[in-house]
């Protein structure tokens, strides 16, 4: 199956799924109902996503484009300008998928810095 098929098809079945079945379950449970009660809208749904730091938000944008970077060849291809690639290199004076690693190597660090200060501390 190709991405414009399955995004066409497939992507927005199970974005019914999740707002008509999966949402109302996980709204239901205790677990999950602080989280719902302080993120009701969708921008309060990514601030508390981000943990309330900046440092984390800043963390997901550096993963985003690390990913897309990674995928720049088929992105370039489904957009039709397979000289993308070069052109991008051209401009970095990089290779662009090193560089997506170097950026996914940097967001997971600092995603694990912030988990790390987010885990309640025992003090036994």
């Amino acid at each position: 199956m190709s991405w414009p098929v399955f995004l066409a098809l497939v992507l927005p079945g199970l974005l019914v799924g999740y707002a008509l079945f999966l949402r109302p379950v996980l709204h239901a449970m205790p677990t999950f109902s602080r989280f719902y009660a302080e993120a009701d809208g969708f921008w309060q749904k990514v601030w508390a996503l981000c943990g309330k730091s900046v440092t984390l938000a800043f963390a997901y944008v550096i993963q985003g484009i690390s990913w897309a970077l990674q995928w720049i060849d088929p992105i370039a291809n489904f957009l039709g300008d397979p000289d993308f690639r070069q052109q991008l290199t051209e401009t970095l004076q990089a290779n662009p998928k090193i560089l997506g690693w170097v950026l996914m190597g940097i967001s997971a660090v600092t995603i694990a810095a912030r988990m790390r200060s987010l885990m309640p501390k025992d003090d036994d």
